[in-house]
Order: structure tokens, then C-alpha cells, then sequence
């Protein structure tokens, strides 16, 4: 079950760099991601209600409020803003920093895993290969820049979330986690958006309004309900190697439904991808599934 929802988020989220591109299309990027975690919310409130049984607990809270603040305000806020001005598969490349800021948060803050050589040698390997598969040419502007260390502010903030919710939500019930969460998030991205956006240049098209559709009920609702259960059995690690993913799931679904080119150095770009996942998860499956199915961080 755990490889089939592994799979099912590499495609959606995979998917989402490009929906991010078309919903931008008319909509401010701190009103569009609130508008798309606010739909998700409400989405969820009903299920988050009826499973509700007990009060929350101080874990719940971190997990919670690390989740609405570090992910859905900090990170998508970042995202949405650096893709006004950068590739969206430029946007998946410096976001794949995310494992290695795992790695180092992982061993020197929670001390909850190793950082270990091979480990260290797989991130930095499929890194290599995103870099291949998009890294952008000609120069670079000072908007192109700033949008990538946006970036890349957001990809720690996602670390940080990540390796704060393995350590605190191991029995915080997920439709309450995300819908709570989400909602904080729509709060503080539409706050965010009243303060710094204008709204005149505002306007509604199938398309963007379609991939706000998408963006909220599958690339928020199904994919973090995944995710989370995910953190509660995987090593975190392993589980942020998602990120390493996506330029290859864009990769295909481009040329898939798209008629875009797979050329040489794509095919190089995604062999070494593939390399460096294998070899960064590898060791932990050798030792099994006590430590990379274990619910709890040793």
C-alpha cells in the first residue's frame, strides 16, 4: 500500500509545477494559493469532524501549526511567487535541495537519522540529474534570480515541516491534520495576498480556474492525505527523494500528452535521477522494514 501511494504522489505532484503555471494565469500568487487551500479545507472539514474523537494534544498542535505556518503559508507562498518569474521545472530543481536539508535537519537538529556517506552521495547525485534534465540558458536577471532563492528558502521551510512532523504527529488523525493546517494556510495566504496584491488585473478562465480545481481536491487533498500518512511509516529521508522525482514524472507527462521532445540529455538527465534515488534508498532497504516502515523515529 505504501508503494502504491508513493507512486500515486510522485504523478500527481509531478503534475502540479505545471497546473501552478496556468492558475497563475490571471490570479495573484498569494490569492490563488489561498483560494486553493481554502477550497481543500472545506473539502476536508466534514470527514475532520466526524473522525475528531478526542482533544487535541500538544503534538497535535506542533504538527499542526508547523504544518499550516512551515508548508501551506511558507513554502507555497514561495512557489507560487518564483514561478511568476522562473521555469516551473526550474522551480522542481532547486526544490529537490529539500532531501538533503532533511538529511542535515535530520542529523544534526531531531538527530533521529544518520547522515550517512551513501546516503549524502544519492541526494546530491539526483540533484545533479534535475539539473540536467531543466537547468536553464542564457542569462539571468535579477527577478530570474531572486525568484530561485525564493526558492529554495521554500524548499527548507518544507525540510523543516517535514522532519518537525515526523517527530510529532505519529497519532494525529490526518483529515484533521490537513484540514486544520490548510486552513491556516488559506488564512494567511489571503491575508498575505489583501496586503501586497491588487486584484484589478484579476480574471477567470477555464483553464486557471479548472487547475485550481485540480490543485485543490487532488494535487492538496489526495496528495496530503497521502503524504502524511507516509510520514507516520516511512523514513524521512526516503520520503522527501519524492522531490527527486518530479522533473522526470514532468519529463514524461510532457512528452506524453504534450508532443514535447525527449532528447538526449533528457534521457541522461533522468538515468542519473533514477541513479541517485537508487542509491541514496538502497541501504535502507537492505536492512529492511523495521527501520523504513517503523511508525515511530528510533
Amino acid at each position: 500500500m505504501d508503494a502504491v501511494l508513493y507512486a500515486l504522489l510522485c504523478l500527481i505532484w509531478g503534475s502540479t509545477w505545471a497546473a501552478i503555471k496556468f492558475a497563475l494565469d490571471g490570479v495573484p500568487p498569494f490569492f490563488g494559493a489561498g483560494l486553493r487551500f481554502a477550497l481543500a479545507s472545506l473539502v476536508l472539514a466534514p470527514f475532520a469532524w466526524s473522525r475528531r474523537k478526542r482533544a487535541l494534544t500538544r503534538d497535535d498542535k506542533i504538527a499542526i501549526a508547523s504544518c499550516g505556518f512551515l508548508s501551506f503559508t511558507a513554502s507555497y507562498a514561495t512557489v507560487y511567487w518564483a514561478e511568476q518569474y522562473i521555469a516551473s521545472g526550474l522551480t522542481a530543481i532547486l526544490y529537490c535541495t529539500m532531501p538533503l536539508f532533511v538529511a542535515l535537519l535530520s542529523a544534526f537538529w531531531t538527530k533521529a537519522e544518520r547522515l550517512t556517506s551513501r546516503k549524502v552521495s544519492g541526494i546530491l547525485i539526483g540533484i545533479a540529474g534535475t539539473a540536467v534534465l531543466f537547468w536553464p540558458h542564457g542569462e539571468l536577471g535579477a527577478r530570474q534570480a531572486a525568484g530561485m532563492l525564493v526558492t529554495l528558502s521554500g524548499s527548507f521551510m518544507a525540510a523543516l515541516n517535514l522532519v518537525t512532523m515526523k517527530k510529532h504527529s505519529k497519532h494525529t488523525d490526518i483529515f484533521v491534520l490537513n484540514a486544520v493546517s490548510m486552513a491556516i494556510g488559506a488564512a494567511c495566504l489571503l491575508a498575505l495576498s489583501a496586503l501586497t496584491e491588487s486584484m484589478a488585473g484579476l480574471h477567470w478562465t477555464r483553464a486557471n480556474a479548472a487547475a485550481l480545481v485540480y490543485l485543490s481536491v487532488v494535487g492538496s487533498v489526495a496528495s496530503f492525505l497521502s503524504y502524511y500518512h507516509l510520514i507516520k511509516t516511512m523514513e524521512a529521508t526516503l520520503l522527501s527523494m519524492i522531490t527527486l522525482i518530479f522533473p522526470v514524472v514532468a519529463v514524461a507527462l510532457g512528452w506524453a500528452f504534450l508532443g514535447e521532445t525527449v532528447t538526449v540529455m533528457t534521457g541522461v538527465g533522468i538515468a542519473i535521477v533514477m541513479t541517485g534515488v537508487a542509491i541514496a534508498t538502497l541501504p535502507a532497504r537492505r536492512k529492511g522494514a523495521a527501520e523504513t516502515l517503523a511508525p515511530e523515529i528510533p
